[in-house]
């Protein structure tokens, strides 16, 4: 029986600041020695919560091998309240998913390796509709886009109501492909950003007749980071003086930035037009392979936002302030510089997207500034010792000659 601590201590717990009261499982599927769970996570507070659990994660991969079909097309298994199926796009190596086993590290979802063959990932909290990361790849794979895993196989689950979720992916694993994150940190080279620019751009060029949802707002939270800074500021384990500094420093430029996001919104762009992106767009999103070239990974857009939100057409720019803000935390933990690394990378792209190097960067500033905003609120929430990072960036962004 599931109880609130198999998933209230898990990283891909959705739910802080709720008060959880019970779980409730809504169906299961066993199949041999695995069974994975659909559960309803009931809150004091609001619309509860779906998620999907797994019993013996070894058997995760025996499961998909007796569930998948040798050749493309569908495998269907009635359960007590809907359907469960699973969906075969391409051909591959069946005899690899009994090798499949689970990636310890866990966050948002769970994943499951088989080195230099196949990658399965479990989507945790389950919203209803098109998964933005199985659309996407199969999308690009369609276009025939080389920056991205060739999606193999999904699974997903239809209750009675008609309702639909995608529960996990299946993707070709890159052989010892390197995540960016620890390129950068390591060498941070401009060749490298330069060719990540490049990427970049190719990955929107390749996105850019895919199908979404209206553009979503993109205001920043500035007043919850007012209220986070007040909380913060009378706290008493707020790391030491010169974190009470910048929370000083970036309470004062408060409607600076409201200044700054005003005149410079979003809705003024001129030279992009909104389209499916990225949406979650950092370092750790990109793999840098053998021979360097980059493979754009997790399509699934910031975790945390519902799916409308995720499959909106926005702007490219959204992935491009993402990276630049990604490079700063880099430039924060390795101690080395950086600034020859960023100018690199909007080089690249600015040449590969056909734009002006200084009409991006003019683009980019509303971006940068509101996932500095989203940072800082994350950091005083959650890392406290790391706030440090997006205030500077904000102190610098409303007072660019200090």
């Amino acid at each position: 029986m599931t109880n609130l601590q198999d998933i209230i201590g898990k990283r891909w717990y959705m739910g802080k600041g709720r008060t959880p009261t019970h779980v409730e499982q809504i169906d299961n599927l066993t199949i041999g020695n695995a069974t994975i769970s659909l559960v309803s996570l009931r809150f004091r507070e609001g619309e509860p919560d779906l998620y999907l659990l797994t019993e013996n994660d070894d058997f995760i991969g025996p499961l998909l091998y007796r569930a998948l079909g040798k050749t493309v097309g569908s495998k269907s298994f009635r359960s007590k309240k809907g359907i469960f199926s699973f969906v075969t796009y391409s051909e591959f190596g069946r005899d690899d998913l009994e090798s499949l086993k689970p990636i310890s590290a866990e966050q948002s979802n769970s994943s499951f390796v088989a080195p230099g063959k196949i990658f399965f990932k479990i989507f945790r909290r389950l919203q209803a509709g098109a998964h933005p990361e199985e659309e996407v790849l199969r999308f690009l794979n369609e276009q025939g886009y080389q920056g991205s895993p060739e999606l193999l196989a999904s699974c997903r689950y239809t209750g009675d109501d008609g309702k639909t979720f995608v529960l996990g992916i299946l993707e070709k694993h890159l052989p010892g492909a390197q995540n960016a994150w620890d390129v950068f940190t390591q060498e941070p080279t401009a060749e490298k950003a330069y060719e990540l620019g490049c990427e970049t751009a190719r990955m929107h060029m390749a996105l850019r007749e895919m199908d979404g949802c209206e553009a979503p707002s993109e205001m920043p939270p500035i007043e919850r980071l007012r209220g986070l800074l007040e909380q913060s500021a009378t706290a008493s384990g707020f790391p030491d003086a010169a974190g009470n500094d910048e929370l000083a420093a970036v309470q004062a430029i408060l409607p600076r930035l409201q200044k700054i996001w005003t005149e410079t919104a979003p809705n003024k762009s001129t030279i992009f037009k909104p389209q499916r992106i990225h949406g979650d767009f950092h370092l750790g999103q990109v793999l840098m392979t053998p021979d360097a070239r980059f493979k754009m990974i997790d399509f699934e857009g910031e975790p945390t936002r519902s799916l409308e939100f995720r499959r909106g057409l926005r702007s490219p720019a959204v992935d491009v302030a993402g990276m630049i803000r990604s490079f700063a935390y880099a430039e924060a933990v390795s101690k080395k510089n950086m600034d020859h690394v960023r100018q690199a990378f909007i080089q690249g792209y600015a040449k590969t997207a056909n734009v002006s190097e200084n009409a991006l960067q003019q683009e980019l500033k509303p971006y940068i500034m509101a996932k500095a905003i989203y940072e800082a609120c994350y950091e005083l929430e959650f890392r406290p010792d790391w706030f440090w990072i997006p205030a500077r960036a904000l102190i610098q962004l409303a007072n660019p000659r200090e």
